[in-house]
């Protein structure tokens, strides 16, 4: 049985401002294209099949779309949501799309469901996290991920007369740790991580949530990769569709199909005459994403100079004697002036977009005072 291990879709994301959306689609039409060359019989989507809860419209069209093709092709489709998905959303009509061969998984009920397709178990676990797992299991000691998602697996029974493939949105992690980027959601402390040997009783796990396609551990645990690059330090990141053959249970071949992506993202150091010159423009790919560092002192209108020759540019940054006073600068005021509470405020800002609420800071005030006070008393 072969299946397209597919994740980190984020239909709909704008990187620097700039809509993904036709990108998107191009690389979802050469999914289509392998499936049918390669007589593919599942689809696995291991989560973020949205940038974010609440989709646009011409996100949602574009995933629709996908389906429709996939659907025409008759393949079975397992889908479960990521942590920028909203599970309740994503499962609306999930009911009705099983009569189409698509599952979706269905908000948490304490167990992992599964479905059968010949001799394999598709298990789906969407993103969860541990005060999800402790409502259902509220008896048993779960102080983090890695606790939680291994009480769920314990608890569930898998028959060995079958090939068991789970598909999971989490941050697993081996020894050798795992290759992080960027445009993910990052936790602080490494709470989220989840040691791979949680999976071992399956027998191949379809990963998402990093976006460098990966082994984690033993080949047959894998992140799928994202299908674009979706931020400047995935520039060097080979993405890639995985096709995985499974014949028996020890005897799995994957297969990395290179994902040609409609403009690539690329990083140029140097001074703008540089770049202005047909020498340097002529020798590479006009039409790519491009981050510009200008070393630069003074130059006006540095934009749209670059921008009548590039017209995808979507950093500008300068490195020079200005900039780097000003950056070393701000570092010191910024670390002197700032108390925890307002860098936790930043915080926030910067992963919710807006700002805490009074009644929210009063919240972490008052338990920054508390532990403040311990800390005392134990001195």
């Amino acid at each position: 049985m072969k299946f397209l291990h597919l994740s980190d879709l984020h239909i709909g994301k704008k990187v620097n401002g700039i809509s993904m959306l036709q990108e998107q689609k191009y690389v979802l039409k050469q999914a289509v294209d392998i499936i049918k060359e390669q007589n593919i019989n599942l689809v696995l989507i291991a989560g973020d099949v949205f940038d974010r809860a609440i989709p646009s419209i011409e996100a949602m069209d574009v995933f629709s779309s996908f389906l429709s093709e996939l659907n025409i092709l008759k393949v079975n489709v397992y889908i479960i949501s990521g942590n920028h998905d909203n599970m309740d959303r994503l499962a609306y009509l999930s009911d009705l799309l099983h009569k189409t061969n698509i599952f979706i998984s269905k908000p948490f009920t304490g167990e992992i469901e599964y479905y059968e397709y010949g001799d394999f178990n598709i298990y789906l676990l969407p993103y969860i996290y541990p005060a999800l797992i402790r409502k259902y299991y509220p008896c048993e000691k779960i102080s983090n991920y890695n606790e939680a998602v291994k009480l769920l697996i314990q608890h569930t029974k898998l028959n060995k007369n079958k090939i068991n493939i789970l598909l999971s949105h989490q941050f697993v992690v081996s020894s050798n740790q795992a290759i992080v980027s960027d445009s993910e959601q990052k936790s602080v402390g490494g709470i989220d991580e989840i040691d791979y040997k949680v999976f071992k009783k399956f027998d191949y796990i379809a990963l998402g949530h990093l976006h460098c396609p990966q082994k984690v551990g033993l080949e047959k645990i894998r992140y799928g990769g994202s299908i674009l690059k979706y931020s400047f330090s995935e520039i060097n990141q080979k993405k890639s569709f995985c096709v995985v053959n499974i014949k028996t249970k020890n005897d799995i071949e994957i297969n990395l199909v290179p994902i040609v992506q409609k403009h690539d993202m690329k990083e140029y150091i140097g001074y703008i005459d540089e770049f202005l010159n047909k020498d340097f423009y002529t020798k590479i790919d006009k039409e790519d994403y491009i981050h510009f560092t200008l070393y630069d002192e003074n130059v006006l209108d540095a934009k749209a100079k670059l921008s009548s020759i590039y017209p995808n540019i979507m950093l500008l940054e300068f490195d020079n004697t200005f900039t780097r006073n000003l950056n070393r600068n701000f570092d010191v005021d910024f670390k002197k002036q700032k108390t925890l509470v307002e860098h936790f405020c930043d915080f926030y800002f910067s992963r919710y977009d807006k700002e805490l609420d009074f009644n929210k800071k009063e919240i972490v005030t008052d338990i920054y005072n508390s532990i403040t006070k311990e800390d005392e008393c134990a001195l």
